[in-house]
């Protein structure tokens, strides 16, 4: 399918719509837009941003160890990275201050060809240290809302298009990501669970029956239109052939996650933004030696690591056109508690890989000194609004006007930005 251009149609209500009345026989779940407006649609960049949201509030200090910072060792103990089997930050942006988790091999891999930035204390602007709290305030994108919207939900509406492919954006997991709030935006389990192929014994069948079902319901006209269109969409997928992962592909939460999202990438599916999550990052006691594979910390490090490298494996050639950021709803604290574990914190390393990335550790580093910390945590440095902002900006098209409404409120100045993507 051609990335490079949305599909002619007549006006008429959007095929993302239409899906309100065909998901739930699917075992989707459509997110529906408040609002029926359409909004100043974006150039058409054929590229696609994926957010991986890691729930727990990701330890920081362990997947990015800033090792050559003089309180690191003191401050986290047995559980500090140790320089002989952290992975080092090699290549083009070489950086011998910080380093990577010892089982995050693939993400070294990927700073080491140029592209991978991080951005090392990122977060909240204002520190809250309540999980629920500080992911929906982090998806909404704005603190002075009720939280109705979330960011990416006013980025997809503020550039609908009548003609924007159902597929557009979309979640894979079990629930809808509080980001995507706002917009009518397709959230499943697996690809599967958008074939067409278990409504019925063969495609065309299927495809009689529901336009027969539909019709007698009393669609609406203008509404009706967009049956063809929209069954044939989803039985597309059906050309994918098998959906189940394939042999070496990570079997694990964040994998199964990521699979339909490389799939649909590589198959050309215009996915312009897509969602998906790993959760259990909240390592209150028992966190683990970063030495030991099996430990709490590492083996959610390997996961994370693992995922994203199968992922860019099989998006090929694609990864120029594909940009991923990686975000929890903050870190941890710089100290070590006393069950081995380390407490609800708030700055964390931002990622961002990908195509455009502009490859290095960007932004300021806060440093662990006692002076330097506020109330026991590293200190905030880049809003992540910011790096988001620059994200939509260079990678999606996003202008001035788009950005406010996408994160109201917030100074969204270039002239603030690290420079993550070119």
């Amino acid at each position: 399918m051609d990335t490079s251009t949305r599909p002619t149609t007549d006006a008429g209500p959007s095929r993302r719509h239409f899906l309100v009345g065909t998901a739930a026989a699917a075992g989707t779940t459509v997110v529906l837009s408040r609002a029926a407006s359409v909004g100043a649609a974006a150039p058409v960049t054929g590229r696609s941003l994926v957010v991986i949201f890691l729930r727990g509030g990701a330890d920081g200090l362990t997947l990015l160890p800033p090792l050559g910072d003089p309180s690191y060792a003191a401050r986290r103990g047995a559980l500090r990275v140790q320089p002989g089997t952290a992975r080092a930050l090699t290549g083009p942006a070489a950086n011998n201050y910080f380093a990577l988790h010892p089982q995050a091999p693939r993400l070294a891999s990927l700073y080491q060809s140029g592209r991978m930035a991080v951005v090392p204390a990122a977060g909240l602007p204002v520190i809250n240290r309540s999980h629920f709290d500080a992911q929906l305030m982090m998806e909404a994108g704005s603190f002075g809302l009720a939280h109705g919207s979330g960011w990416a939900g006013r980025w997809l509406h503020a550039t609908e298009h009548p003609n924007d492919h159902v597929l557009r954006s979309i979640g894979f997991g079990g629930t809808t990501p509080a980001s995507l709030r706002g917009h009518a935006s397709m959230v499943a389990y697996s690809l599967a669970d958008l074939s067409l192929l278990g409504w019925g014994p063969n495609r065309q069948q299927v495809r009689t029956n529901q336009v027969e079902r539909l019709t007698q319901g009393g669609v609406h006209p203008l509404l009706s239109q967009w049956t063809g269109p929209t069954l044939d969409t989803i039985d597309s997928l059906a050309t994918l052939g098998n959906t189940d992962l394939p042999a070496g592909w990570p079997d694990t939460p964040l994998g199964r996650r990521l699979w339909p999202v490389a799939r649909l990438i590589e198959a050309g599916f215009p996915v312009e933004f897509s969602h998906a999550e790993l959760d259990g990052w909240d390592t209150h006691s028992n966190q683990g030696s970063p030495d030991q594979p099996t430990a709490n910390m590492s083996s959610l490090v390997a996961q994370l690591d693992g995922a994203i490298g199968a992922f860019f494996d099989r998006i090929g050639q694609r990864i120029d056109q594909t940009t991923v950021v990686v975000m929890s709803e903050f870190g941890r604290r710089a100290e070590v508690n006393s069950s081995a574990g380390t407490d609800h914190g708030t700055a964390f390393p931002m990622m961002v890989l990908g195509g455009g990335v502009r490859p290095g550790v960007l932004g300021p580093w806060p440093g662990l000194a006692s002076n330097q910390l506020i109330d026991g945590d590293l200190r905030l440095s880049v809003d992540y609004r910011t790096v988001l902002s620059e994200v939509l900006s260079r990678r999606l098209g996003a202008t001035s006007t788009h950005l406010s409404t996408v994160f109201p409120g917030f100074s969204n100045s270039p002239a603030g930005w690290l420079g993550v993507c070119q």
